[in-house]
């Protein structure tokens, strides 16, 4: 992104890797991207409404995706390649397929994300190691395959720094030992026995109310 210029006029769109000046454009032209300027002018349409609209949908497909017959395949490819593929599954259709998904979704996150933004350029800020990790952090700490676990997980390490702010000595200490007790809790043996019980004893408790 930082070495794109993008521009365009009544002629259509130029293209270009080494300014402005050598996109061509006529008199009425624009430059819709500069380079590593980025992207100026990004009007702010992005709000809290449109978020929480935003992951309803993506829940929607995505749960709907799990219990649909593609969802049980691509299960079926992540928790056993070689299984998966000795009863007919077709593992190279079915990666692409959770990829596209999985694309689209990060793509209208980064076009909401980037309507946040005035300006919108590749900085380690904004497109970062540091992003990456958080994001996957996520999905690890919430448990991998579960919703809400990273719903959970995202909506906790994402407020935390914020509530935190005022303790500027300890809040990255205390948000370390947070992450770490998240990860005993969700990948510790024990925690992992403790759940399943918990789960099984809710489940009996459901069956004696519906009976």
């Amino acid at each position: 992104m930082n070495v794109i210029f993008i521009g365009r006029d009544s002629a259509g769109f130029h293209f270009s890797m080494k300014d402005s000046m050598s996109l061509g454009l006529e008199a009425d032209g624009k430059v819709i991207m500069n380079g590593p300027q980025g992207i100026t002018g990004t009007p702010n349409d992005s709000t809290f409404t449109i978020g929480i609209i935003l992951v309803i949908l993506s829940l929607i497909i995505i749960l709907n995706l799990i219990n649909s017959r593609t969802g049980r395949a691509v299960m079926a490819i992540r928790d056993n390649r070689i299984a998966a593929e000795s009863i007919g599954i077709d593992i190279t259709k079915y990666k692409l397929l959770a990829f596209s998904v999985s694309a689209s979704l990060a793509g209208v996150a980064g076009a909401l994300y980037a309507h946040n933004l005035s300006t919108l350029t590749a900085t380690p800020k904004n497109f970062g190691y540091t992003m990456s990790i958080m994001i996957l952090v996520f999905v690890v700490l919430g448990g991998i395959g579960s919703i809400r676990g990273s719903i959970i997980a995202a909506v906790i390490l994402t407020l935390l720094p914020e509530l935190l702010r005022g303790l500027q000595d300890y809040r990255m200490l205390i948000y370390a030992i947070v992450l770490i007790v998240m990860m005993l809790f969700n990948w510790s043996p024990r925690a992992v026995e403790f759940k399943e019980r918990y789960m099984a004893k809710l489940l009996k408790r459901r069956k004696k109310e519906a009976s």
